[in-house]
């Protein structure tokens, strides 16, 4: 049983420095011969990361030998690349992108097919001994100060805590919590499928995809996903700011044989406000686009209360980069009257995980709580919110 007493400790250790880690499973890593598996933008950042910290990278392994990046001044392989025939026993392999959890388990097959021995998810890592984890909070800007924890943020930290429906619900939270004070995330247990996300396949609420509102629509993903499950969507409202991404939400809902009775979808960010805001975009991580002062474009934003007005979603779901809570502020008026169930990810910023509960609730009362997490290192944790009337 994972009560607030548990996290009292938890918290009680932080403040301490007695939050013990875990050894992970290869030492230290200046010991190894190492190569990174994927040179994209999270290989690239992992190795200039090991450089800074005096961490060896002999190579990359990559099925396009011609993705080295311009910064990057070692030797990109093929995986069956005969010249790694005689380190394919004793070398180390890291697989430096945010692979899901089966096409992880295939690369893994297909190395040791290869002859490969000493192979490693980024979440089988230890990056405490990598610039005291910050390889971590670099990758995905998070810039939360953890001391908050222990003052202005302990209040909503125990209320979050309080809203979430079952044990199991709660052992996350304090495992999640714990990899991110930690920077341990081998703590973590095994993600559910990513395919899996959104659904909410083992939550004992009823689901009524109906009239789904998709914020962070990518190229229509998730409404592909529901529609395999067989959850008919008859209305549609989705929101993709990046223009090569909204043409192909665009063509999946036009030649979707599950396509909804009518869709709407705008090449908008989701926000707090109707305005335009600065995003940070990534050629190598498409759905990584987020608000940034410093971003190198300028896209249009609106609340979901302003363009939708008149709209009676069953169900709402948000994947927009650390930009959730303020959107939710911006739906403020949809959820109150009209008490959608929601689908909010948590992932992008530590304090996401008690801000965007506390923020629901303050919305409406009656809404029940479940987190799920569906990917390695924490990431693509979604919290649930079902309202009282959908059961």
């Amino acid at each position: 049983m994972s009560d607030l007493n548990d996290l009292h400790q938890l918290l009680q250790r932080f403040e301490s420095g007695t939050l013990e880690t875990d050894k992970d499973k290869f030492g230290d890593l200046r010991d190894r011969q190492l190569y990174l598996y994927g040179a994209g933008n999270v290989g690239k950042r992992l190795f200039h990361n090991l450089k800074a910290n005096d961490i060896t990278v002999t190579g990359f392994i990559d099925r396009n030998p011609a993705a080295r990046p311009a910064s990057i001044d070692v030797p990109v392989h093929l995986p069956n690349d005969p010249t790694l025939a005689a380190v394919r026993e004793t070398c180390t392999i890291i697989l430096s992108g945010l692979f899901p959890l089966k096409v992880c388990q295939d690369i893994k097959a297909t190395l040791a097919a290869l002859g490969f021995r000493h192979v490693y998810a980024l979440h089988e890592v230890n990056f405490n001994q990598v610039n005291s984890g910050a390889f971590r909070e670099t990758l995905f800007d998070d810039s939360y100060n953890k001391v908050d924890i222990l003052g202005s943020d302990r209040c909503k930290l125990e209320h979050a805590f309080g809203l979430l429906q079952c044990d199991s619900d709660r052992a996350l939270f304090l495992c999640y919590l714990k990899a991110h004070l930690t920077m341990d995330f081998t703590r973590l247990d095994e993600p559910m499928d990513i395919s899996l996300q959104y659904l909410a396949h083992d939550i004992p609420e009823a689901k009524d995809y109906s009239c789904f509102i998709d914020c962070g629509g990518y190229d229509g993903d998730t409404f592909r996903q529901l529609a395999a499950r067989g959850h008919k969507i008859h209305t549609l409202a989705g929101f993709e700011p990046q223009s090569d991404l909204y043409c192909k939400y665009a063509a999946t809902l036009r030649d979707h044989p599950s396509r909804p009775d009518m869709a709407v979808l705008f090449p908008c960010g989701v926000y707090s406000e109707t305005t335009q805001l600065r995003f940070a975009t990534n050629a190598e991580a498409q759905s990584a686009a987020r608000v940034s002062a410093s971003g190198d474009s300028v896209i249009q934003c609106v609340s979901l209360d302003d363009a939708l007005q008149g709209f009676a979603p069953t169900f709402i779901k948000m994947d927009i980069e650390g930009a959730e809570t303020a959107a939710l502020k911006g739906a403020r008026g949809l959820i109150q009257h009209y008490g959608p169930s929601l689908a909010i990810c948590v992932y992008h910023g530590l304090s996401d995980l008690w801000e965007v509960p506390c923020l629901i609730d303050s919305m409406r009362g009656d809404y029940r709580y479940y987190l799920r997490n569906y990917n390695y290192l924490g990431l693509e944790t979604v919290l649930y919110a079902f309202p009282s009337l959908s059961k």
